[in-house]
């Protein structure tokens, strides 16, 4: 005990605790054509504002807030949430969060695609999983390769947070076989048994020196927790370095679902389709990036016509 005491004394004096402030910024101007017609908009997409705190080495906490646009009654509106608001605790080995957590799920796709302001990973706007929710999450380190992260949370996202009596039970692995080679598997569930949602997702990614480039399966069964309503997709794509802070990007995604019984059409077939996007991502200084950028969407029915977008995005983040 007498020996232990000066230690205690040293660590205690080495750490003090301490917070900062931090903030993101999403905004483009676009021009969409569409059947002979075109519009023009400037956006902020979303803003992030936030503050981290430590306690000590290991025990930390986050409180977000989350300025977005949504769609309501037909129209583009600025809406504000708290998105983030959680304890955790890290040691290096072993993550424990708890509160309003962002998505694990979301966070890795997000670091693997790499350009979340200029789209969402296709698992996130497909409205499959939310990018965060209320609940626990851990990650553990099973070794120098493999980390898995195990999650309970309501499963409705940080918008709705009535209580309902169910649960989104989640798990996912993150395998590094090889230098620069990721793998990625994620499966959640939620809802009784019989018409049980069920999402899936696996990924694969070359994060190069010279070049990245990955594919992703992802599906969800019994959608809404409605018996045989399901879709899927997949999503390729690419980045490459041409110049000293400047990237190509492309990407290409489809998504489709199933006719269910006694339908004629797709279920989600006001949503299924072929994306894809291209540009050139720039940083001109630390913590901006300016990316001129092109997107087509081509819906699955015959009905509907082509979708296609050129935009200029900023992000912006301290």
């Amino acid at each position: 005990m007498l020996t232990a005491a000066p230690v205690l004394a040293q660590e205690s004096a080495d750490f003090k605790p301490s917070g900062k402030f931090f903030g993101l910024l999403f905004a483009n101007y676009h021009t969409s054509f569409t059947d002979g017609t075109n519009s023009s908009a400037f956006e902020v997409t979303r803003s992030y504002f936030g503050y981290d705190f430590s306690f000590s080495k290991e025990i930390s906490s986050r409180i977000m807030y989350d300025g977005t646009t949504e769609v309501i009654n037909g129209k583009t509106i600025y809406s504000g949430y708290l998105r983030n608001a959680y304890l955790q605790y890290d040691n290096g080995k072993i993550l424990f969060r708890g509160g309003l957590i962002g998505t694990e799920q979301i966070s890795m796709m997000e670091k693997i695609w790499g350009y979340r302001y200029v789209t969402k990973p296709p698992i996130d706007y497909s409205g499959m999983i939310q990018a965060a929710d209320l609940g626990v999450m851990t990650v553990v380190q099973a070794g120098k390769l493999l980390d898995i992260d195990l999650s309970v949370t309501n499963g409705r996202g940080f918008k709705d947070i009535a209580p309902n009596g169910t649960y989104r039970l989640a798990a996912g692995f993150t395998l590094t076989p090889a230098e620069n080679l990721l793998l990625r598997g994620y499966y959640d569930m939620m809802g009784p048994s019989g018409n049980m949602q069920r999402t899936a997702s696996i990924t694969a990614a070359w994060l190069g020196p010279k070049f990245n480039a990955g594919a992703e399966y992802f599906r969800q069964d019994n959608s809404s927790f409605t018996e045989g309503r399901n879709y899927s997709g997949i999503s390729l794509f690419t980045r490459v370095p041409v110049a000293d802070r400047v990237r190509l990007f492309a990407r290409y995604d489809h998504i489709s679902s199933v006719t269910m019984e006694g339908a004629q059409d797709p279920w989600n077939l006001s949503k299924d389709g072929s994306y894809i996007f291209a540009g050139i991502d720039f940083s001109p200084v630390k913590n901006v990036r300016i990316s001129p950028n092109f997107n087509i969407y081509m819906p699955s029915a015959e009905t509907s016509a082509n979708i296609s977008t050129i935009g200029l995005n900023i992000e912006a983040k301290f």
